[in-house]
């Protein structure tokens, strides 16, 4: 099959898993889970498209790419898992349910078929990576670096988030700004962008390699304009109130900075 080919036929089975999800979602009356699919869907899809064509590639490379896209969706997957195991639906979620109202059973099938077309968006890029003939070499290890340095930083991100939630006198008014939380108002998010900018090196020498420089910037997009921070912090404010104005203000919302001194005296 080329590339159009296990293009279509990942959107097919991407939709399939999503409207598969919906009806799961109408039973139990929580959306949480769309996240879980999709974090597993681009894993699954991701090894699939690898799988197929192997042929294109080295032995050593395909087996470090299958175990890298499969320690990641894993990772992931099960965190949104156990997140989301037992809770009520998530606030993003919830919120966008009242939005939309009378129309929630439809809106909400169409907001699973754009996650269908997030799953193929972020597994295509392994058809690029998978077409790179050559043997590992310093430039694959590169990669490999910045790769880990984002899959250890997320990780270290999330850790520091849970222990903070689970905190016995804790509210849901404060704001987590420790760690990692203190020079960046979502760690977590950068960190994840860092993981897969390891890509580029991992597959430019690739026929398509140079379309993984399109990469980093749509995942930017993805995570600070249109599914990540902006449907977090709004429920947050909601929450939090001055509390996480002050956060907001102080504190970069992407790349980690010292957070900004204010003088409430001045």
């Amino acid at each position: 099959m080329n590339m159009l080919e296990l293009l279509l036929y990942g959107q097919a089975g991407a939709s399939i898993l999503m409207f598969g999800g919906w009806l799961v979602a109408l039973k139990i009356n929580n959306t949480s889970y769309v996240d879980v699919l999709w974090a597993y869907g681009v894993g699954i899809l991701a090894f699939c498209y690898l799988y197929l064509s192997r042929d294109q590639t080295d032995p050593d490379r395909l087996l470090l790419l299958q175990c890298l896209v499969l320690l990641w969706s894993i990772r992931l997957g099960t965190y949104l898992f156990r997140r989301c195991l037992g809770k009520p639906e998530d606030s993003r979620y919830a919120y966008l349910r009242q939005s939309l109202g009378k129309r929630a059973k439809s809106g909400f099938f169409f907001f699973f078929q754009i996650q269908a077309f997030w799953v193929v968006l972020f597994a295509s890029p392994f058809l690029v990576l998978v077409g790179n003939p050559n043997a590992l070499n310093f430039l694959d290890f590169t990669g490999l670096t910045i790769w880990f340095i984002g899959f250890i930083g997320l990780n270290i991100a999330d850790r520091q988030l849970a222990r903070f939630k689970k905190s016995p006198k804790r509210t849901r008014a404060e704001v987590c700004d420790v760690g990692l939380w203190k020079y960046s108002r979502h760690p977590n998010y950068f960190f994840e962008w860092v993981l897969w900018i390891g890509y580029l090196p991992l597959g430019w020498a690739a026929p398509e390699g140079t379309w993984l420089v399109a990469l980093p910037f749509i995942l930017y997009l993805f995570l600070t304009k249109i599914t990540g921070i902006p449907f977090v912090e709004a429920r947050k404010l909601e929450v939090s109130g001055k509390a996480y104005a002050t956060y907001v203000e102080r504190t970069s919302a992407f790349f980690p900075w010292p957070p900004e001194n204010r003088d409430s005296s001045s």
